[in-house]
């Protein structure tokens, strides 16, 4: 702090020691007696030193809020010092116009950003009209591909849903409400979303012990699983898809989704949770959107769970719903 002072005010010092550096000469040329230089010097030091020290504790008290402010989240205009110098008043007048452009850019891009918003929510309502009238028509159409329809259908379906969930995403804390939840029951309503698939490629689901309780968001929950049901569905062609829970005094409750599917490389594994991440998979199908388990990681973080994920190619993949110790009761 005093060497930073010291260097912010390094022209007036060398200017004083210039003046010195004169004064002594100028003394020594004339031969001057040193009392009255003594008398001058002591005098020179009762008006310097305080005005010095506070300059100095000035310069101190300002740095110390400045730092204040910096290390604040928030910053507001009149938060800011009161200028002294005219640079200063400058500085302050340029801080406070950028503060005014931010303010308009953020105006202006939660405002684009709402638009897109109310767009796509209409959007998704809208489509809901065309879908349902489709899904009627095809339950009385007896033709042959009928069955491949419906599962299009359904695909587009949850791609309108899986858009507006996307847009809630940012608004999801307001929306979570913890509640003791039954994992069968969660799993039954995912289960029950997805039976017309389960049948059309004839794939059997298996749970076991999931009569434990948790305490989760029943809604959130179910949308974490069965975005886990669509990639299993979605990547597997033979075999069956597993659900169970177990219970560790150390890890807590721990849900499990496996799948018999194509697998996931062992490169891409550390990605899988990023948004619009494919990694090989997403080579293969070019359909691939990267958000499903994107949205499962961010919604599993807001209700403070965890996901992990294990696969090895050719030989499925199994993600993991880790709910911890809840060594709580909820009223």
């Amino acid at each position: 702090m005093f060497f930073g002072y010291l260097r912010d005010r390094r022209t007036v010092l060398f200017l004083l020691l210039l003046l010195l550096f004169i004064f002594i000469v100028v003394f020594a040329l004339f031969r001057i007696p040193l009392p009255p230089i003594l008398y001058a010097g002591a005098l020179f030091c009762v008006v310097a030193v305080p005005v010095a020290v506070r300059d100095f504790l000035w310069y101190r008290r300002r740095h110390h809020r400045m730092a204040g402010l910096c290390e604040s989240s928030m910053v507001l205009p009149e938060d800011l010092p009161s200028a002294g110098s005219l640079g200063e008043q400058d500085d302050q007048a340029l801080v406070l116009r950028l503060c005014r452009e931010l303010e308009e850019q953020q105006a202006h891009a939660l405002q684009k950003q709402q638009e897109m918003e109310n767009f796509y929510t209409l959007w998704v309502h809208q489509i809901k009209t065309p879908i349902a009238a489709m899904s009627l028509l095809l339950q009385q159409n007896t033709d042959s591909t009928a069955p491949v329809l419906r599962q299009e259908l359904f695909k587009i379906e949850r791609y309108a849903e899986l858009t507006l969930e996307y847009l809630r995403i940012g608004s999801i804390a307001a929306d979570l409400q913890a509640q003791s939840c039954c994992l069968s029951d969660v799993v039954r309503q995912a289960v029950k979303k997805y039976a017309p698939v389960f049948i059309y490629k004839k794939l059997p689901i298996v749970t076991e012990n999931l009569d434990r309780t948790v305490i989760s968001d029943e809604k959130w929950l179910v949308f974490i699983i069965e975005q886990l049901l669509s990639n299993a569905l979605k990547y597997t062609a033979a075999g069956e898809i597993r659900i169970w829970s177990e219970y560790t005094s150390e890890a807590g409750t721990v849900l499990h989704v496996r799948d018999t599917g194509i697998g996931i490389r062992a490169e891409d594994l550390p990605r899988v949770f990023e948004r619009g991440f494919t990694g090989s998979v997403g080579r293969m199908d070019k359909r691939a959107t990267g958000l499903g388990l994107y949205l499962c990681d961010t919604v599993a973080r807001r209700l403070c769970h965890r996901l992990s994920i294990a696969s090895r190619p050719g030989e499925g993949t199994c993600v993991s719903v880790h709910f911890g110790r809840q060594d709580v009761e909820v009223e």
